[in-house]
């Protein structure tokens, strides 16, 4: 009797590990100082998914490989979070605009493997950001990687957050720049 409510146990201890993602979300938050560094500053704004597909949490285990998708409207959040950053120093993003800013997501993906005591989600976020104002152009790529391990079932809430941080570490990275700021001054 013992070794069959052993068993069970175990085998409902599995099956939570197997729990499919309700929702997986990347929602990034951008704080820039304001600095007026974009002062008088115009220009249009495009955010574009670059991957080769939409799956932002990918998980592997013993019996394959599971993608999932974000359950929100990442790019919209993106543009808006550098929209707001590029307003706090002093900038303005309207469409239409002659300076054209494009901001390409080449890599944005938590990589989960997972095993039947343990888990480890490695994170990439690659972004490029393209400048075309009166004919002249620039380009410039950000990119960064984070990694973290656990025991026993992944917890999605903590892999969207890490992707998340790493994301608001990357387009840091990009308003903290400024070669593109002074491209765009002119």
């Amino acid at each position: 009797m013992r070794r069959l409510m052993l068993v069970a146990a175990m085998s409902l201890t599995l099956v939570a590990c197997s729990n499919p993602v309700p929702s997986f979300i990347v929602a990034p938050q951008l704080i820039t100082n304001q600095s007026g560094q974009l002062s008088n500053v115009r220009l249009s704004l495009t955010v574009q998914d670059n991957r080769p597909t939409n799956a932002t949490l990918v998980m592997r285990d013993g019996n394959g490989v599971k993608s999932y998708p974000t359950s929100n409207d990442m790019i919209g959040a993106i543009t808006q979070s550098l929209t707001g950053a590029i307003a706090q120093k002093g900038g303005v993003v309207a469409a239409g605009e002659a300076t054209m800013v494009t901001i390409q997501i080449n890599q944005l993906e938590a990589n989960a493997e997972i095993k039947t005591v343990e888990h480890e989600v490695r994170n990439n976020v690659e972004i490029t950001i393209l400048i075309d104002r009166n004919g002249s152009t620039y380009n410039k790529s950000f990119s960064a990687r984070s990694n973290f391990s656990a025991p026993f079932k992944l917890d999605t809430a903590v892999a969207e957050r890490e992707l998340r941080l790493l994301v608001e570490q990357v387009l840091g990275q990009v308003m903290a720049d400024s070669s593109w700021q002074d491209f765009v001054r002119g």
